[in-house]
């Protein structure tokens, strides 16, 4: 099954698993391929020299309680911290892991949908995803045009999707891309009409509650992006 063909509204687990576990952590990956989840979404950002690391923020303060920011610190420093306590004293230990190390997980089992938090990273996340033998099963978003435009550019036929708190379909269909991303709060008829008219597949984030979750199936989305895949899965009747 790939992004674009999915003859069902696939089940994305938001940073992973990341009701169940630390955000963005192998944890919360794994979790997610036991909790039935057709994909996850996980954020990418660089290390001082240059390493793809899977964490949301600039800083990893949030995640560890340690101030530094990502760009600033090497991968041997990042992965030398604590990404699981300050959720869970059960999860210590979880470390912030590279986009290898999850594109290695994920291969055979999760589509992924991989949010650049910064421009100019595009060619290495493509690299990345390759190298993996993954091209066929990634989506490439993000909030930033810039970064959308690139991977459009250089991803020989890897999807690309552009994220949106707003409506704004035009530009989605201006930049040409397949999926579309709205924010679960300014879905709507409007929007499916306008993308369905267009060939855009629609995947709102992030689902939390049962009225959400119910609505979102309501409109007829091909993706849900949630923290708690069983949250969809029963929205949609799947046991």
């Amino acid at each position: 099954m790939a992004w674009l063909d999915a003859d069902r509204c696939l089940v994305i687990a938001h940073r992973g698993a990341s009701s169940a576990a630390p955000e963005n952590t192998m944890a919360a990956f794994a979790i997610a391929i036991d909790l039935g989840a057709d994909g996850i979404e996980l954020d990418v950002r660089r290390s001082r020299e240059g390493q793809l690391v899977v964490i949301h923020d600039a800083s990893v303060d949030r995640v560890t309680g340690t101030a530094g920011e990502v760009a600033s610190m090497s991968l041997e420093e990042i992965r030398g911290l604590d990404a699981g306590s300050r959720f869970n004293q059960r999860f210590a230990g979880e470390r912030i892991p590279t986009l290898r190390e999850v594109l290695s997980l994920a291969r055979g089992r999760l589509l992924v949908d991989i949010e650049l938090k910064v421009a100019g990273i595009e060619s290495q996340v493509l690299e990345a995803v390759r190298g993996a033998g993954m091209h066929e099963n990634v989506l490439i978003t993000s909030f930033l045009e810039d970064a959308v435009a690139a991977s459009i550019a250089q991803g020989r036929g890897i999807p690309v999707g552009l994220l949106k708190e707003t409506s704004d379909v035009d530009r989605a269909s201006e930049l040409g891309v397949p999926v579309y991303l709205p924010s679960i709060r300014v879905l709507s008829g409007q929007i499916m009409h306008e993308c369905s008219v267009r060939g855009v597949r629609v995947i709102p984030w992030t689902v939390r509650s049962e009225e959400e979750a119910r609505r979102a199936v309501e409109f007829g989305v091909h993706g849900i992006i949630a923290d708690d895949p069983t949250l969809i899965r029963s929205a949609l009747g799947r046991s």
